[in-house]
C-alpha cells in the first residue's frame, strides 16, 4: 500500500510518457472475448475466466463492481501489460451487459456466466 502511494506521488512530479505505438500493441495483445463462469460462496463472488486464446484463470471481488474489476486487472495481470498503459487502456475493459451486471449483483442467484467482448479502440 504505501509503495503504491509512493508510486503515485513520483507520477505527480515525473509522469510517464506513454508510446502510442506500444499503446495500440498491448491493446491487440489483449483476448478479443473472454467467459467468465462464477459463483458465490459466502459474501465472495468467484470466477474463472477463460479466454478466446485459451488461457484460463481465477479472480474474485467481493461486490458486483469489484468482481467486473478484478476480472479486468486479473486480465491486464495476465497478458503482462504494463502499469502505467493498463491505466491508458483502462477504458477498453470488459464490460457486462446490463442484464448480465444484473444478475451478477443479484445475491439470489448464485452461479452464472458472463460473455465479454474487448471494447473497441477509438480512432
Amino acid at each position: 500500500m504505501v509503495k503504491n502511494l509512493f508510486k503515485k506521488i513520483i507520477r505527480l512530479f515525473r509522469p510517464v510518457e506513454l508510446y502510442p505505438e506500444a499503446l495500440v500493441a498491448y491493446f491487440h495483445r489483449l483476448p478479443k472475448r473472454i467467459n467468465v463462469s462464477w459463483f458465490r460462496d459466502e459474501e465472495f463472488i468467484i470466477g474463472t475466466i477463460k479466454t478466446d486464446d485459451g488461457a484460463e484463470f481465477m479472480t474474485q471481488g467481493l461486490t458486483a463492481r469489484d468482481f467486473v474489476e478484478m476480472v479486468n486487472e486479473s486480465i491486464f495481470v495476465v497478458y503482462d501489460i504494463p502499469e502505467d498503459y493498463f491505466a491508458a487502456l483502462g477504458a477498453k475493459k470488459f464490460v457486462p451487459t446490463r442484464e448480465e451486471f444484473d444478475r451478477l449483483n443479484n445475491a439470489a442467484i448464485k452461479k452464472s456466466t458472463l460473455q465479454l467482448e474487448k471494447l473497441p479502440m477509438a480512432a
